[in-house]
């Protein structure tokens, strides 16, 4: 597969290249997980369930020797399109820094208990607006305990925050994998001064083989995801089938 060869590539490259299908594999599998009663994935141990209004499942993951978080979604991903806010807030020092509203305060709900959870290695994962909150858990991590080294596989993620957020979240190893027409990543729309946050990775089809490696970080390629914008980043199905995986409670 050809990498971009652009000004922009050869500054983020190293993440490209540490990118692996099957590793991405194995997070949209636990991520997956927690639309389901139960984990049941080899090699990972569970710690702690966290099942209220979204499930978090804190486990140990042997195969990537890691801590591993993951956020599930929203059960019912119709009725959360249909009534999807774009308002912003300015939780951060930085007040130029702006993030989506709703999608910040559910990620409080959580934040204190599974701050407990932390280790050196640390994978977290989320579908949907699981991924929200997987990239709003990254980025506290990463601005305060940079000893953690942090991996962040999100899959179907809304946009959640401003340029200056996506700025300031551009070190954090992040894997954005999108699916087709999915139409979640188009959400907020970008007039309303929204942007992606990681590097990209557009998989065009409904296999775990082909996709496309993006150019950007904190951004959106035109010729990714976003090239079905405006009128064709339409589907849900999209969004429940990645790499070739059902995603959602319907599916366990």
């Amino acid at each position: 597969m050809k990498l971009p060869l652009t000004p922009t590539f050869f500054l983020i490259a190293p993440i490209f290249a540490q990118f692996r299908v099957p590793t991405a594999l194995r997070n949209l599998q636990i991520a997956a997980s927690t639309y389901c009663d139960k984990t049941e994935i080899p090699g990972l141990t569970v710690i702690k369930e966290i099942r209220r209004a979204t499930t978090v499942i804190i486990a140990d993951d042997s195969v990537q020797n890691a801590r591993v978080i993951s956020f599930r979604g929203s059960s019912d991903i119709e009725n959360w399109i249909s009534n999807f806010e774009a308002r912003f807030t300015e939780p951060y020092a930085d007040k130029s820094i702006k993030v989506h509203r709703g999608l910040y305060n559910e990620y409080l709900e959580y934040k204190a208990e599974i701050m407990e959870y932390l280790a050196p290695n640390m994978v977290i994962s989320g579908h949907s607006s699981g991924a929200a909150l997987t990239t709003f858990f990254a980025y506290d991590i990463h601005k305060t305990q940079p000893t953690i080294n942090i991996t962040a596989y999100t899959f179907g993620k809304p946009r959640i925050g401003n340029d200056r957020f996506a700025e300031s979240a551009k070190d954090i190893t992040h894997y954005r994998v999108t699916h087709n027409h999915d139409i979640v990543p188009h959400v907020p729309e970008e007039l309303l001064g929204y942007r992606h946050t990681g590097a990209e990775f557009w998989f065009y089809d409904n296999t775990a083989d082909n996709y496309k490696i993006c150019d950007t970080v904190g951004g959106e390629d035109p010729e990714c995801s976003n090239s079905c914008a405006p009128l064709k980043c339409t589907s849900i199905d999209d969004h429940l089938y990645y790499m070739g995986t059902n995603i959602g409670g319907t599916f366990c």
